[in-house]
């Protein structure tokens, strides 16, 4: 296995690898006791990010042809917000979900954006610390009473 990863855009060509990546990645997730669909996630639905009428652009992480890291950012008028960071099950832990936040952090500023935000759900045993540690501060919770999980929504100054 090659150690370099590519980081780019994703295209619609993407579509059918990134399903399989979504599954596997937010199967923890559910195993933790958080809410998700994306264990589930349909093809279609991963298709219609890339011509819905909500703008966003897609980054992915490859390495020797294969897509093991992705991350979504929704386009905004005040500040974009990243979500849908996936990172294969084999892969965590060896910086791709690092390197695809300071890609997207980088993209946001390109676009002339000060500020970047993102959610995740309270008590999350990883990901909390993940966006804290690239200094990402709370700014509000949305309750959740479908749940037994607040979202919790998270800000970066870039």
């Amino acid at each position: 296995m090659s150690t370099t990863v590519e980081l780019r855009r994703a295209s619609t060509e993407e579509v059918a690898a990134l399903v399989p990546l979504y599954r596997a990645a937010y199967r923890t997730t559910a195993e933790l006791g958080y809410p998700t669909g994306m264990v589930d996630v349909e093809r279609e639905y991963v298709r219609s990010w890339f011509d819905a009428e909500e703008p966003s652009v897609e980054f992915v992480a490859e390495r020797d042809g294969e897509i093991v890291g992705a991350v979504r950012v929704l386009k905004a008028e005040t500040h974009p917000f990243a979500e849908r960071l996936a990172v294969a099950p084999n892969e965590q832990g060896a910086g791709i979900g690092t390197r695809l936040f300071e890609r997207v952090e980088e993209y946001a500023s390109e676009q002339g954006y000060d500020r970047l935000q993102l959610g995740t759900y309270t008590g999350h045993p990883f990901l909390i610390d993940f966006y804290e540690s690239r200094g990402y501060e709370r700014y509000t919770v949305w309750e959740n009473d479908d749940a037994a999980h607040d979202y919790v929504g998270y800000e970066k100054s870039l």
